[in-house]
């Protein structure tokens, strides 16, 4: 197991990220969330993009879970689904490298992208999955850690209206750590993944995304009042 796992181990990774059409994307302003994450105590980062990993590295030592997104066609798995898409992320500075590994058709078959990541770049991989199903065959294939990234983000997946934490439970307690990640808002959240059995937590848009947290605030604001 990579040295950079149990580093996060009880903590909350925050997902730092911006697309390309956000004033967030810049290098510089996703280093600057990140800086001003680690000042709050966050555990590392989960990041996309080999430009966005080495801005942050070069201010942190802090553990990075990294991401290449990149449609290929005919594919709609598009989260660091081939070699190439790792390499890029591992030599920007991501000590931990999270992949798709839903059931879906991919480019090239999970247990071979993980051996890759593990023998050529020395990485460890995290495994997003929708199911407690994907998330044992992830742990077959010898992912590293595994996390509920992708539950409600598939047509065959519930939690589409918060956390995944009956897919946590019932993959807690098994040989690799299970991470909870995806619609956590909340103090409540973070505890309710731990109580669940959670290694780590990961959080983005209530803390990365002003855009999301204001459109929350002034959605409440708006309750009632008539159009």
């Amino acid at each position: 197991m990579s040295t950079a796992v149990p580093r996060i181990a009880g903590g909350v990774v925050v997902s730092v990220q911006a697309g390309p059409d956000s004033p967030l994307h810049p290098a510089e302003v996703i280093a600057a969330m990140a800086g001003s994450a680690q000042a709050g105590g966050a555990a590392g980062f989960r990041l996309d993009g080999p430009e966005h990993i080495a801005a942050v590295r070069a201010r942190s030592a802090l553990p990075i879970v990294g991401i290449r997104k990149r449609r290929h066609p005919g594919y709609d798995v598009y989260i660091t689904s081939t070699v190439d898409d790792a390499r890029e992320i591992v030599a920007a500075g991501a000590d931990i490298v999270a992949v798709d590994a839903t059931a879906r058709p991919r480019p090239v078959p999970l247990p071979e992208l993980v051996a890759a990541i593990h023998d050529e770049l020395g990485a460890a991989v995290l495994a997003d999955v929708a199911t407690v199903q994907e998330g044992l065959a992830a742990m077959e294939a010898g992912a590293d850690l595994v996390a509920t990234t992708m539950a409600g983000y598939t047509d065959y997946s519930a939690d589409k209206d918060g956390p995944a934490f009956a897919v946590c439970e019932g993959i807690a307690g098994q040989s690799v750590p299970v991470v909870v990640e995806g619609r956590i808002w909340t103090p409540e959240h973070v505890r309710r993944a731990f109580d669940a059995g959670a290694y780590a937590v990961v959080v983005g848009t209530a803390i990365t995304s002003p855009h999301h947290i204001t459109a929350r605030l002034v959605a409440a604001s708006r309750a009632g009042v008539p159009a």
